[in-house]
C-alpha cells in the first residue's frame, strides 16, 4: 500500500535514533520508498549502556547553572553521536560539537539545551542519508509566553517547504517571536510530525517506534493482546485518553484536521503492517470491540442535593470551584439528586479534595459530598458498537462472573464507549476479564 502513496511523512522515535545499527535501519526504511520525503527525528533514546540523550542534556544545563560551563556532561554528549557514525569527518564534527556546546553555555536557556538532541540527531541523519537538513526553528511557531501558534506555524512550514521536496528535520522544539528555542513537552517530536505532515498534505503520516502497532489491551496485564489492524481515530482517542497510545495525544489533531492516515508501525519489524488509524474505516470486520483500556489513581467527588436537578446554578457553581482549583474531571454521571464527578489524582490531591469540599459545601449547601478513593475505570471501544445488540449486557455479564463488583455505568456519548467503575484492586482482572469476553477467541463480538 505505502509504495503507492506520493507523499510520506515519518516520525522516528528515540529508540530507533538510539545507536548505530538502529540509525542504520532507518535509514534502509527511508531508501526503501521514494515517498518518504521528509523525516522528522527524536534525540538518541535509552540503550543499554546509555542513558537517553536529553536526559544528559538536562544534566548539561543543570552543570552550566551551578558552573557556567558543561565540561563535565557534554562529553558523553559527543561519545553518544561518534557511536552513531553518520559518515561525517571528524574535524567537522568536533567544530560541530565544540558550537553546539558553546551555544548551550552561552544561552543557559533549558529550552534550547534540551533541544540540541534532536538538533544533532536530524543534522547528521541528513548527512548520513543524503537529504537536506532543515531546522525546526524555521518552522515551528511558539508566542513569547511559550504556546504554540498552530496558525503561523502552518504558514510557515507551507513556505518553507513548498520547492523542497525531501528533508530531515528535528522534533520536539521550535522558536518565539523573540527568536528564543522553545521546546513541546517530552514526546513532542510526535506533535512536529503531525504538523508537517498537514503542511505538506501528506498522503500518509508513518510514526516509527519500537512496538509493532496499537495494542488491543495494555500487555502487561493482557500477554497475549494483538495489534490492532485498523482503527478510526475516534477509537484512537478514546483509548489514547486511557493511556492506550503509542504517541503524544496532542500530536492527532493536526492528522484529524487534514484527515491524514496514521502508520503506527515497529522500526525493528519494517516487514509488519502495524495499525492503520483513519478518519472512517471501511472493511469487511464488524467486531464490536477494538480494544480494552482503562486507569487506576481515580477518585470520585460525590455530591447529593435534594432536587439538584431543578437548581440551574448548582451544577456550575461546582464547576467553578473546580475550576479556579484547576482540577480537571473526566466524567461527570448524574441523577436527579445527585452529581459525581470523577477526578484523577493527579488533578486532585487529598489535601485540596478538603478545601475544595469546604468551598462546596459553603456555595451550595449539599446534603452530603464525600470524596470515594481507591477507584479504577474500565472501557470497551468500539466503532461498530452501536450497531450490535447486547454489548452491554456481555460486558456487565463478563465482570459479574468474575465477581467484579460494578461502582458506576457511563455510555459514551458517541455510542463507540462503555466505561464501568471498579473498585482499584480488581482493576486488572476486570480488564482481562473483559478482554476474554470480546476479544480473547477470533469471533470478538
Amino acid at each position: 500500500m505505502n509504495k503507492n502513496m506520493g507523499n510520506i511523512v515519518c516520525k522516528f522515535g528515540g529508540t530507533s535514533m538510539a545507536d548505530e545499527k538502529s540509525v542504520e535501519q532507518v535509514a534502509k526504511i527511508v531508501k526503501a520508498n521514494p515517498a518518504r520525503r521528509y523525516i522528522v527525528v527524536s534525540a538518541p533514546g535509552k540503550t543499554k549502556d546509555c542513558q537517553k540523550v536529553t536526559d544528559v542534556l538536562i544534566e548539561c544545563y543543570g552543570e552550566i547553572q551551578r558552573t557556567g560551563t558543561c565540561n563535565e556532561t557534554f562529553p558523553e554528549i559527543i561519545r553518544r553521536y561518534r557511536l552513531l557514525n553518520c559518515g561525517i569527518s571528524s574535524e567537522r564534527f568536533n567544530n560541530l560539537m565544540s558550537d553546539i556546546k558553546l551555544q548551550m553555555e552561552k544561552s543557559r536557556n533549558y529550552d534550547f539545551c534540551i533541544s540540541r538532541g534532536e538538533y544533532l540527531s536530524a543534522y547528521f541523519f541528513a548527512e548520513k542519508i543524503g537529504y537536506p537538513f532543515i531546522d525546526a526553528a524555521e518552522l515551528v511557531c511558539f508566542n513569547r509566553f511559550g504556546g504554540f501558534d498552530a496558525m503561523r506555524t502552518d504558514k510557515c512550514c507551507r513556505q518553507r517547504l513548498k520547492e523542497v521536496k525531501r528533508a530531515v528535520i528535528p522534533g520536539f522544539y521550535g522558536q518565539d517571536e523573540t527568536g528564543a528555542i522553545v521546546a513541546f513537552s517530552r514526546g513532542g517530536s510526535d506533535i512536529s510530525g503531525s504538523i508537517i505532515a498537514q503542511a505538506v498534505n501528506a498522503d500518509l503520516y508513518e510514526n516509527w517506534t519500537d512496538v509493532d502497532g496499537i495494542l488491543s489491551a495494555d500487555p502487561r496485564i493482557v500477554p497475549q493482546a494483538r495489534v490492532i489492524e485498523k482503527m478510526t481515530y475516534s477509537e484512537l482517542r478514546e483509548l489514547a485518553y486511557l493511556g492506550a497510545s503509542v504517541m503524544h495525544s496532542d500530536a492527532l489533531q493536526p492528522l484529524i484536521k487534514a484527515k491524514i492516515p496514521l502508520n503506527v508501525r515497529n522500526t525493528f519489524h519494517p516487514e509488519k503492517a502495524g495499525t492503520l488509524i483513519c478518519s472512517l474505516v471501511k472493511d469487511s470486520n464488524k467486531q464490536a470491540v477494538t480494544g480494552i483500556a482503562g486507569k487506576k489513581d481515580v477518585r470520585i467527588l460525590f455530591i447529593h442535593k435534594l432536587g439538584l436537578n431543578a437548581q440551574k446554578s448548582v451544577v456550575r457553581k461546582v464547576l467553578s470551584i473546580l475550576e479556579y482549583h484547576d482540577v480537571i474531571f473526566e466524567h461527570m454521571p448524574s441523577s436527579l439528586d445527585a452529581v459525581n464527578f470523577l477526578i484523577p489524582y493527579s488533578s486532585m490531591s487529598s489535601e485540596l479534595a478538603e478545601k475544595i469540599i469546604e468551598e462546596i459545601k459553603a456555595e451550595i449547601h449539599p446534603d452530603n459530598i464525600k470524596v470515594l478513593d481507591n477507584f479504577a475505570i474500565v472501557s470497551i471501544v468500539g466503532r461498530n458498537m452501536y450497531q450490535r445488540m447486547g454489548v452491554a449486557a456481555k460486558m456487565l455479564t463478563a465482570l459479574s462472573e468474575n465477581r467484579i463488583n460494578i461502582r458506576l455505568l457511563i455510555q459514551g456519548c458517541r455510542e463507540i464507549n462503555i466505561i464501568a467503575g471498579v473498585d482499584e484492586s480488581r482493576y486488572e482482572d476486570s480488564i482481562k476479564a473483559l478482554y476474554q469476553a470480546f476479544l480473547g477467541d477470533s469471533s470478538g463480538s
